[in-house]
Order: structure tokens, then C-alpha cells, then sequence
């Protein structure tokens, strides 16, 4: 078994992404990033805080106006969630029936090699083996995959045993299996993410592939959480879409699945963690449909080997990945960097731990790292401040329009809508004996209960894509439905105060080096 270790710890120049610094530009003044790095704790904050405004400055109608909005805007999402949902059942449908073998010719698949990217600490085999073995039988060969296993220094211990394990397995079905040492105590890193270990593993497979004279345009890099098993049409319906893409723009796509689903342990977690998971299934598989522009890549993604060079990898320095990537591409190809995606879906592990108290803490801490990738909001205005003559004026509209609409309005919608009106009534005389107070929350009783009935087709969608295990009681079916009821509750607390946490700690200039690693651990 090949493994790369570091002689000497690099120095910072080897690792990061030549002209930046902590992500950004650094010809770009401070004083312009810092503007970004308030305005989304500011805009949630004016929010959050509107009601009590408008209550002391005696501006009801004002937070009525907007309420109002809010609960139309609500009722026209939950029509194209409900569309997106629908649309995109039948393609899974479509995509699961398909050969997508017989699609590609022979001439498409000569010199197509995949490098697979698989970051490790110190997972056991339970963890690990489930997806080395259904990346091993995917139905366009084993044998075009390269394993790179990604550890990371102080965990080799834990981890050594496991690759040789797997090494002794496996090798003779893939291309091959490399493992790379990620270095600990690189001047600058994030610690807790996987950026700074796939960005060394991704940067050293590079120089091999270069040492053999290989092209790296040739190479389809697949990175993911070490738990992602997919189904075994995975990569064949990937190059499909990959060779279906015109010539000249493959170097600008990513290509991902819009399938993502949380089927290894979702119905061993508890409810809320459950719920969590399911929804954001949902909400990914909906927008694949409806929203396919502000599609970036997130946790499993598959992109050309140039690509990833011509962008300078990931940042070490900062700690967001996955989001990062999608917008340094936004910003080096100068607006023009989209996703294409397949209907054939993939299992991830949701947040688990040791006991349910410990699992809540995990999911906490998981979504206080997920609520950092604010930190794209300043380092794109940042990009752009850099690069302001060559990306055109709408693509600057649309990746602002995009930034906005995903980072930092949608974020407040379910608060406000929730207790806006509560503490409006509580703080202000002059809206409880106003018609609005009686007519608005008759708008609302009216939208909210037509919206209930959605909750039917989303259940039964929901439920062929993560069906239930087999032999469940009649009162184990009934208590999936009431869990339904939980979403709210993810909405208000887990999908909502750990963002509310990232966006002023970005806001009040707390920079963070170290998060949390999500542990892989079963309950009991």
C-alpha cells in the first residue's frame, strides 16, 4: 500500500490558493470586508427584532405589511415545493429505470478515470466499509476509480489499521489505493473539516498524476463524506450527464445527485434529528427542479480533476468546503460555473452519537459549522471587488440576488411568521384593538390550514424515497405521520438558532479556526 507522508511541515505558500488570505482577495481592503461580514448578522438581527421596532416606534403597519407578505410568500413556496417535489419523483422514477451503461459508447469511457477523495479521522470499518464497498460496485467499473485515502496525522493510529484493512479487501478491484497524510499544525489551517485534509490529498494526487504524464482533464474527482454509499448506477448516470454536456463548458459544471438521502440510520436517530434529515432530503431534491441556478455544491459532488486545479483546490484556511469551492468557481470563471444533476440517489449517515442528549449536541454543533458557511457572503463580495471588470454587471446581480436569497433572508421567514404577531400584540395596544390584528391572523388560519393538506403527497414522496423499515406495528406508521409536526420545531430551533449563532460571530469579527467533526458514532 502506496502511502505519502509530509517530510517537513509545509509552508503556508504550498497549501493555500496563491493571493489569498483567509479566504479573501488580498488586495481587497479591509474596511470592504468587514461590511459583508456585518450586513448578514445585521439584516437577521433587524428581523428578528422587528416587531419590538415597530411596536416602540408605533409602526405597526409596518410589520403587518411585512407579516403579510411573508405569509404569501410562504403559501407560493409551499406550491413550488410541492411542484418541485413531483417533478422530481417522476425523474427519480425515470433515472432508476434507465441503463445508463448502454448510453455511454465506448470511445466516452477509454480514458474516463474517477478519483475518489476520502477523508478519514478515525473511523472505524463499520463506518467506512459499507461505502468503500458500494463505491467497489458501481456498475461502470471499480476499476476506473482511484482511492485516495485522506487521514490526518494526529488520528493515524485509529485510522492506519483501518485503510490497511480495506487495502487487503479491496485493491484488487479498484484502479488503485493511495493514502496521503494530511499534516497537522499547517500555519493558517481550519481545524474540525475536511477542507484542509481533501485540499492536501487532491494537491499531492496531482503531482502523481503529472509525475505519469497523465492528463488531468481525463480524471473525475468525486469528494464526500467518508459514510455516502451510493447506488450502484451512481457514477455511470454522472458520466452520462458528463458527456452530455458540451466540450467546452465540462471544466465549468459540477454534477451531483439531487437524490441525497440520509438512509443508513434515519430511522434509528431520534425524531427531531429524523426530521431534520428527511426535511433537508426534501429540500434539496425539490430545488434540484424549481431552483436549479442556486443549486451549489454541497457535501457530495463530482467535478473534473482540471477544474479543481485551474481554481487553486479548496481553501485550508477557511472553514467551509463545499460552499467555498462553488463560489471561488463562481468568481475564477467569471460567473459562468453551474451543477448538473442525477436522479440516482446516495445514503448518508444523519447525526448520530452515543446516547440522544449527545446526538442533540452533535446536531447542534454540526449546524453552528454549517451556519459558518456565511462566511461565502463577504468572501464573494470580496471576489467580486477583485474582479469587478471581468465578471459581467448580471452575473454580479444574479450572484448577489443568489447570495442574499440563500444565506440570509430565507433564514427569519418561519420566526417571523411564528412570533412577529405574538409579541406585536403583547408590545403594542395599537395593533391589538386594530382591524389588522383580527384580519391578518384570519389571512394566516386560512393560507396555513389550505397548506396542511400538501402534507399528504409530501408524505407519501418522502416515503418512497426513504422508505421505513419492513414488520413496523400499525402504531409505528401512525407516529410517522405525527412527527410531521416536528418540522416546525426543527425550523425554530436546530435549522435556525445555530445560524443565528454563526452570523454574530462573524458579525462581531470572532473568527473560528476550530469546529467541530461530526463523530460517527451508533446510539445505544
Amino acid at each position: 500500500m502506496k502511502i505519502i507522508r509530509a517530510k517537513i511541515l509545509p509552508a503556508r505558500d504550498e497549501v493555500v490558493r496563491s493571493g489569498y488570505r483567509n479566504g479573501y482577495p488580498v488586495e481587497v481592503p479591509r474596511w470592504y470586508t468587514r461590511i459583508f461580514e456585518i450586513l448578514p448578522g445585521l439584516i437577521i438581527w433587524f428581523f428578528i427584532l422587528l416587531p419590538v421596532i415597530g411596536a416602540l416606534l408605533h409602526i405597526y403597519l409596518v410589520v403587518v405589511v411585512y407579516i403579510a407578505f411573508l405569509v404569501v410568500f410562504w403559501g407560493y413556496r409551499a406550491l413550488r415545493f410541492l411542484q418541485g417535489l413531483i417533478i422530481g419523483y417522476f425523474r427519480y422514477k425515470r433515472d432508476m429505470a434507465t441503463d445508463f451503461m448502454a448510453k455511454l459508447r465506448d470511445e466516452d469511457l477509454h480514458d474516463l478515470k474517477f478519483v475518489l477523495i476520502f477523508p478519514m479521522v478515525k473511523e472505524g470499518m463499520e463506518t467506512v466499509e459499507p461505502s468503500i464497498e458500494a463505491w467497489s460496485k458501481q456498475d461502470i467499473g471499480a476499476d476506473k476509480i482511484s482511492v485516495v485515502f485522506a487521514l490526518e496525522e494526529p488520528f493515524t493510529d485509529d485510522s492506519l489499521p483501518t485503510v490497511r484493512k480495506l487495502y487487503e479487501k479491496y485493491h484488487t478491484r479498484f484502479r488503485e489505493m493511495i493514502t496521503i497524510i494530511h499534516p497537522h499544525g499547517v500555519e493558517g489551517e481550519a481545524v474540525g473539516v475536511k477542507g484542509a485534509n481533501i485540499n492536501w490529498a487532491t494537491r499531492k494526487f496531482v503531482d502523481i498524476v503529472n509525475q505519469r504524464g497523465e492528463d488531468l482533464s481525463d480524471y473525475l474527482l468525486i469528494t464526500n463524506d467518508n459514510d455516502l454509499r451510493p447506488h450502484e448506477k451512481y457514477l455511470s448516470a454522472i458520466a452520462v450527464r458528463y458527456f452530455e454536456t458540451p466540450p467546452e463548458v465540462r471544466l465549468r459544471r459540477f454534477y451531483c445527485t439531487a437524490v441525497h438521502t440520509f438512509n443508513n440510520n434515519i430511522w434509528r436517530v431520534p425524531p427531531i434529528v429524523r426530521i431534520f434529515s428527511l426535511t433537508l432530503t426534501l429540500a434539496i431534491f425539490h430545488s434540484w427542479v424549481v431552483m436549479r441556478e442556486f443549486r451549489d455544491t454541497w457535501s457530495a459532488y463530482v467535478v473534473n480533476l482540471q477544474t479543481v486545479r485551474d481554481i487553486g483546490f479548496w481553501d485550508p484556511e477557511v472553514g467551509v468546503d463545499d460552499t467555498y469551492f462553488y463560489w471561488a468557481a463562481k468568481l475564477h470563471f467569471h460567473g459562468d460555473f453551474a451543477g448538473e444533476e442525477v436522479y440516482i440517489p446516495t445514503c448518508n449517515d444523519a447525526v448520530e452519537n452515543k446516547t440522544r442528549l449527545l446526538t442533540y449536541k452533535s446536531l447542534y454543533k454540526q449546524q453552528l459549522r454549517w451556519g459558518w458557511g456565511i462566511v461565502v457572503f463577504p468572501i464573494t463580495f470580496a471576489g467580486m471587488y477583485s474582479s469587478f471588470k471581468k465578471i459581467s454587471h448580471a452575473s454580479k446581480i444574479g450572484m448577489a440576488a443568489v447570495l442574499f436569497y440563500n444565506q440570509v433572508i430565507f433564514l427569519t421567514v418561519v420566526f417571523s411568521i411564528t412570533f412577529a404577531l405574538p409579541i406585536l400584540q403583547w408590545l403594542s395596544p395599537e395593533y391589538r384593538y386594530s382591524a389588522e390584528s383580527y384580519n391578518l391572523v384570519q389571512l394566516m388560519r386560512i393560507i396555513m390550514t389550505g397548506l396542511m393538506f400538501f402534507n399528504i403527497p409530501i408524505y407519501i414522496i418522502r416515503r418512497k424515497i426513504s422508505p421505513p423499515p419492513g414488520g413496523w406495528p400499525w402504531w409505528r406508521h401512525v407516529w410517522d405521520i405525527v412527527e410531521i409536526v416536528l418540522i416546525t420545531v426543527n425550523m425554530l430551533t436546530f435549522g435556525f438558532i445555530p445560524k443565528v449563532h454563526a452570523f454574530t460571530e462573524m458579525a462581531l469579527n470572532k473568527k473560528r479556526k476550530r469546529f467541530y467533526a461530526t463523530d460517527k458514532v451508533a446510539i445505544k
